[in-house]
């Protein structure tokens, strides 16, 4: 903590809204491999294993070998819960995931724009297949805004 700080922000420990903060994960990161690349296969393997023996406490789901929803190649997700998981691994990440595609994105609701606009990439940058989010429903978006306005107000007026 800097020395002339005398209290932290509250965003060291849950996240701001509209990310979700609780039971389910408020971000998610995919780890992206080329499933017909062997050696690629054997890398995202070797990393999903490091990841397990150094976070032990995270949820890491099942590997896809194949395109799933969005994602256009082979990956597996590790599920974030609150900020301290997301700034121990997300940096170790960008120093350790080699070869291998990283998209780390918020979990708000519209998922459209948690994929695209509110995503983060580590290594290179791929097409996700967001063709399949339903954009029907505006008014989650509308929703999502107004919400992220009534938090501000609780912030002193010369930040607003």
């Amino acid at each position: 903590m800097s020395p002339s700080i005398k209290a932290s922000s509250k965003t060291y420990s849950e996240f701001v809204a509209p990310i979700r903060n609780g039971e389910k994960p408020s971000f998610d990161v995919h780890v992206y491999f080329h499933q017909e690349n062997e050696q690629e296969v054997q890398v995202a393997e070797g990393l999903r294993q490091i990841i397990e023996q150094e976070f032990p406490e995270l949820v890491i789901y099942k590997t896809h070998y194949k395109p799933v929803g969005p994602h256009p190649i082979g990956q597996f997700e590790i599920a974030i819960f609150n900020p301290a998981q997301f700034g121990a691994l997300v940096p170790w990440l960008a120093i350790h995931h080699g070869p291998l595609s990283i998209v780390v994105h918020p979990n708000t609701g519209v998922a459209l724009r948690d994929h695209t606009q509110s995503a983060m990439w580590l290594g290179d940058r791929l097409s996700l297949k967001t063709s399949i989010f339903d954009t029907s429903n505006e008014l989650d978006e509308l929703a999502v805004k107004l919400g992220a306005l009534r938090d501000m107000q609780d912030l002193p007026e010369d930040t607003v």
